[in-house]
């Protein structure tokens, strides 16, 4: 049922007349017929005896009169209540790496929750391939990871931005102060590293490879955050990601090796499906992000 064709009946029901009724919608007197024509045949009676030049309500046109006049005031309600923007709450789903969860989710949920006090943010995290797949069958409202850049004319990426990736110890390491180290002269060191299937680890295994080389790290684990510290304790050297080792670098926590023949690099990338509705809470916190990364 069209709300035009329902304001064309009640202008027709005040003025009892088509012509003035179409002079003062705008239309052809011929459309105003039209219009009131399909909504006598959705509603299955006629609405008007047309006798002569004289319009007048059938007894259902009566009837409808009344539901006619609410149905308009409750379109009127509804579109009002959505153009007032009520304060944001429900839900935001997030898909991130574990990685970034912890590192920058993490500080921004609380800049977040100042902003958007009523929306319950959800984090799913999982590698690259299972973020794309939740995205793709809408477990969540937009991904956040780190990987090779990643294309789709069925995407929207607002952020794409280069993360190098660095070899890290302790200050206090032995190799802590060498300079021009070459990967055969690390390989045989304590190595602390991320599971072999994470996305800013393949670089590295690949570079080791095209050498000959290979590590055998004394643990492998999914969380930068536990490779993170016990780097910094001295339990031997890792491969990380910037935005995990900023802070600590900048604390003097961590230092790079100086190793020039190594050279990695990814994509921090948030992705969303073209076709999502991009509400108020889910642009906040992707501008949330964006800031974080570009600064």
């Amino acid at each position: 049922m069209e709300l035009r064709n329902i304001t064309t009946f009640l202008r027709v029901a005040e003025l009892q007349n088509f012509t003035h009724a179409a002079e003062e919608l705008g239309y052809s007197q011929s459309a105003v017929t039209v219009q009131i024509k399909q909504l006598e045949t959705e509603l299955g009676v006629p609405l008007f005896e047309r006798i002569g030049r004289s319009v007048r309500l059938t007894q259902p046109g009566q009837s409808f009169l009344l539901y006619a006049n609410e149905i308009l005031r409750a379109a009127e309600r509804a579109k009002n209540a959505v153009r007032e923007a009520p304060e944001p709450e429900g839900l935001l789903r997030v898909g991130s790496m574990e990685s970034l969860s912890a590192s920058v989710v993490s500080r921004l949920v609380p800049l977040f929750h100042e902003k958007f006090p009523r929306v319950k943010i959800v984090v799913s995290t999982a590698r690259a391939e299972g973020l794309l797949d939740m995205m793709r069958r809408n477990d969540v409202d937009f991904i956040y990871l780190v990987d090779d850049t990643h294309y789709s004319p069925d995407w929207e990426i607002p952020l794409c931005r280069r993360e190098e990736i660095y070899l890290v110890a302790a200050p206090g390491h032995p190799l802590a102060k060498r300079r021009g180290l070459t990967l055969a002269d690390i390989v045989e060191e304590k190595f602390v590293l991320t599971e072999e299937r994470e996305g800013y680890r393949k670089p590295f295994d690949q570079q080791l490879a095209e050498r000959g080389l290979m590590v055998n790290p004394i643990l492998e684990i999914g969380s930068t955050e536990v490779v993170r510290r016990m780097v910094e304790e001295g339990f031997g050297i890792s491969l990380l990601p910037m935005y995990v080792i900023s802070r600590s670098l900048a604390e003097g926590r961590l230092v790079r090796l100086d190793v020039p023949e190594f050279h990695a690099a990814m994509y921090r990338q948030i992705i969303r499906h073209k076709n999502k509705w991009v509400t108020p809470q889910m642009q906040g916190f992707i501008d949330l992000i964006r800031e974080e990364a570009l600064t």
